[in-house]
């Protein structure tokens, strides 16, 4: 049987639209944002460069990409982009307003994996719902007893920033898997560990470590060989800071 050909992701062609469609555009998704409770806590700023539409917020003083948006080469519709290693891929398409409901929705880790956050915002019209934790790696709603991820756990029960529960965009990129490892005894440490999802090849991607210093959280990605443990994931985060 002849293998099967790998899937090549599809590169968009873009048309020309006039700074009417343009302005309109950018508004849609304008308001789009400031309906998306995630996507306005993170203050996204709508750019324009090139004929494309980028989606921006401050990651520690550095500019970050999250998204592209692109006006595509014959049809009406417009492509939601995200970037990988060899450039700007397709991900959906629509109108300003469906695509931007798309990336508010990525759970998997394309853009950001905090999708489930924006949702459980949105259904509570903003309020922060209490979180229990349920045993040493699972945690749940308390109204419902509804479990609820990592990504939830980190925001709403330790209270860590939105972009740095993005951290580490390397391994949320890959749509790896996140699970609880080990915290400290104050909270204010936390390892976890990402893992392949494909049952074929199961593997540790790499280690995320979060640690509250002088008020601040910090996130960072740790390599598989230099995360296994709390302290070997702190003396990693120090040699970078």
């Amino acid at each position: 049987m002849p293998k099967k050909k790998p899937l090549v992701p599809e590169k968009v062609k873009s048309r020309n639209i006039t700074n009417a469609q343009r302005i309109a555009a950018v508004r849609r998704i304008q308001e789009s944002i400031a309906l998306s409770p995630l996507m306005t806590e993170l203050a996204i700023e709508v750019t324009t460069r090139g004929g494309h539409i980028y989606l921006e917020y401050d990651d520690a003083g550095t500019t970050a990409t999250m998204a592209r948006i692109t006006p595509m080469q014959e049809s009406p519709a417009y492509a939601l982009e995200s970037e990988t290693d060899s450039g700007w891929v397709l991900y959906g398409q629509g109108t300003p307003s469906r695509i931007m409901k798309l990336l508010c929705n990525d759970t998997l880790g394309t853009f950001h994996a905090l999708g489930g956050i924006d949702q459980t915002l949105r259904n509570g019209r903003g309020a922060v719902p209490e979180i229990v934790q349920i045993s040493t790696r699972t945690f749940a709603y308390q109204s419902t007893n509804a479990p609820c991820t990592l990504q939830e756990a980190l925001y709403f029960y330790y209270g860590i920033p939105l972009v740095i529960v993005m951290a580490p965009r390397e391994y949320y990129r890959l749509h790896a898997e996140p699970s609880l490892i080990e915290t400290s005894a104050d909270q204010r440490k936390i390892l976890i560990r990402f893992c392949s999802r494909n049952p074929a090849n199961p593997h540790i991607v790499g280690h995320g470590y979060y640690q509250r210093i002088r008020g601040d959280w910090y996130g960072i990605g740790v390599p598989p060989e230099s995360g296994s443990t709390m302290d070997a994931a702190e003396a990693f985060l120090k040699s970078t800071l």
